[in-house]
């Protein structure tokens, strides 16, 4: 096996678990609601949302590059227009602005997640995030999640001009950690962005199945190892 000089993290869905922040996004679009004079239900409203973001999502996916504050943007309008309730541009930057005030309240790290980051610098290894999401939420979340002191750096699509799992954002981590890519294990929860991306660098990937309730699938694309649990990187890089 080739030495590990780094390890390269997805962010979110893989340091932080998205449930976390479910009580966030639910307040956030109840008040959303109510500025835009809609009474509809709680449920219904994370229902639509959900809707209306997988179709966003699927739409922006074969794009190079995206800023996420326009993803969430046109899911968000997508979602209100067909509850019959148009948004002011007004609301939906108040809205932002709550979600992001809220979800950093809530947000919880993976069960040590500190400690592996600790454990891998200590190894010698260069630690590094390399996220889909733009500039000042990435360092709002890094900011709530106490990480800045247990990274070498971040690197986010807006930065790089790039989004997993097209080649450059991975390219430009590469030239980040200054390291062949058989040397860099890529950590993340996704198949089609950061698996499929990974391997398509040359990276080793690492899949974090965090379900009890199925197995990891075993279609392509394929990543090299799957873990359970963060700490168990550790007996990846020996």
């Amino acid at each position: 096996m080739p030495t590990t000089r780094a390890v390269l993290f997805d962010f979110g869905g893989t340091l932080y678990s998205y449930q976390t922040l479910e009580r966030a996004n639910r307040e956030s679009l109840v008040a959303l609601a109510r500025w835009a004079g809609s009474e509809a239900g709680e449920n219904e409203l994370v229902r639509a949302h959900r809707e209306a973001l997988r179709r966003v999502f699927y739409d922006y996916l074969p794009r190079p590059f995206y800023l996420h504050h326009d993803m969430f943007h046109d899911a968000v309008v997508l979602m209100f227009e067909e509850l019959g309730r148009p948004l002011e541009d007004a609301h939906v930057e108040r809205y932002r602005s709550l979600l992001r005030e809220s979800q950093m309240r809530d947000l919880v790290l993976r069960e040590r997640t500190r400690e592996t980051l600790d454990a891998l610098r200590e190894r010698g290894l260069m630690v590094g995030i390399v996220s889909n999401i733009d500039e000042d939420q990435l360092a709002s979340l890094i900011q709530a999640g106490r990480l800045a002191g247990h990274l070498d750096w971040m690197l986010s699509s807006e930065k790089t001009g790039s989004c997993k799992p097209h080649p450059a954002i991975f390219e430009a981590a590469l030239q980040r950690a200054d390291c062949a890519p058989q040397e860099a294990l890529f950590v993340g929860d996704t198949l089609k962005q950061d698996i499929a991306g990974a391997n398509n660098a040359g990276m080793r990937s690492v899949l974090l199945w965090h379900r009890d309730d199925r197995p990891p699938p075993e279609g392509e694309p394929r990543p090299h190892h799957v873990i359970r649990r963060l700490p168990d990187l550790l007996d990846l890089v020996g």
